[in-house]
């Protein structure tokens, strides 16, 4: 065998060992990360007692923890915040005379939503009131089926999460942010003055330890993912976003461009549908609002601005998106409850550094809009906008 050959074998073989190594510490981080519902127990057990900001991974999958919270929270709230991730933005102390905590869960159908309403009304007499967000932009006022009850009843242990197939953990394991998130695993690993507790603190521990957020809430990692970041839900349940970047000003108009193209999931949800909404939805909703003892908020979640206005002026999106709120105006005026519409979402002062992506919203434009709503439209039937 010549050297040629020789240096090829001994690179292809270094690279393999690295790959391997890569392979395997990530298989054991995600281990860690995924392996069943034990750390959404740890991770609801240690907010409880801290009220601190936290969450059980995957950041994909929140169910298990966001339930385990809310049997916590309910002897002592009289509100539930529904939805998907569109709606973590809210707070309950946007809600004026309502003790709230908000339900809100990553990829959450509003078909869902109706279906843990009912459960709660069902259940939890104590909640009086709902908060619900309907989403065009999502397709989930379009979407086919039928609402099912839910079941909230409280989590007991072993009720884990399956571990993913491990072809698919091991697609995880090499993917970009994976291998991205690993490198600063090792970076750290290596800065630390005590490297063997540092690595066993990421590689074995449950999480990491207690620090302190930028507006000084306190704050624990279960995750190796997001390490010192932030990032997860406060004690009342709205989500911090503290891993995601904020849409600089500069990239505004190309993301409005981006959202508003045929091929786009918002154009799409609008073209497959025509804005025709399912009817299922709305006759849950309407059972929803009967059946409340107290009051019924609905919303449409905040868009980045300019995004709705821009589909306003498309052809024949705009004729679509206007069926569907003229249809959730008349529905709304028959069942006496306010839709506030914050689609276009700068009628609130809602600016383009407040969103983290087309359809997800901080809290400060959430606060904006609530405070609006409750300073002009609170006993207004139908759709409420500012002008």
């Amino acid at each position: 065998m010549d050297s040629h050959a020789k240096y090829f074998y001994s690179l292809i073989g270094i690279l393999g060992l690295a790959l391997f190594a890569i392979l395997a510490m990530n298989l054991k981080l995600m281990e860690n990360d995924l392996g069943g519902g034990r750390k959404a127990f740890l991770a609801s057990s240690w907010q409880e007692k801290t009220r601190g900001v936290t969450y059980a991974p995957p950041l994909s999958s929140t169910r298990l923890f966001k339930t385990l919270r809310l049997n916590d929270r309910l002897p002592h709230i009289d509100t539930v915040i529904f939805g998907s991730s569109t709606a973590m933005g809210a707070r309950p102390d946007m809600f004026p005379g309502m003790k709230a905590y908000n339900f809100a869960q990553t990829g959450n159908l509003l078909l869902s939503v109706i279906g843990e309403a009912q459960y709660i009304q069902k259940n939890d007499p104590e909640i009086r009131n709902f908060v619900i967000p309907l989403d065009w932009s999502l397709d989930f006022l379009y979407m086919k089926g039928t609402p099912s009850m839910a079941d909230l009843s409280e989590p007991k242990p072993g009720m884990d999460q399956k571990m993913p197939p491990f072809l698919a953990r091991m697609k995880e394991a090499m993917s970009e942010p994976r291998i991205k998130n690993l490198s600063a695993v090792l970076i750290s690993i290596l800065k630390s003055h005590h490297k063997w507790d540092a690595a066993k603190g990421i590689f074995l521990d449950d999480s990491g330890r207690d620090y302190r957020c930028a507006d000084g809430e306190i704050a624990r990692d279960y995750d190796t993912m997001n390490r010192g970041t932030c990032t997860g839900f406060r004690y009342d349940g709205s989500a911090t976003f503290g891993n995601l970047e904020r849409v600089k000003q500069g990239e505004h108009a190309a993301m409005v461009l981006e959202a508003t193209i045929p091929s786009s999931k918002y154009s799409k949800a609008l073209m497959d549908s025509k804005g025709e909404i399912n009817p299922e939805i709305l006759k849950g909703l309407s059972g929803i609002v009967a059946n409340a003892k107290g009051k019924v908020i609905l919303f449409m979640p905040p868009l980045l601005p300019g995004m709705e206005k821009k589909f306003m002026m498309m052809h024949p999106y705009a004729e679509y998106l206007a069926h569907t709120k003229k249809e959730l105006d008349s529905w709304a005026k028959h069942e006496n409850v306010t839709i506030v519409d914050a689609g276009e979402s700068e009628k609130y002062g809602c600016t383009t550094d407040e969103f983290v992506d087309q359809h997800h919203a901080v809290s400060s434009c959430y606060q904006k809009i609530f405070e609006q709503y409750f300073r002009q439209a609170p006993d207004r039937k139908g759709i409420y906008a500012p002008n």
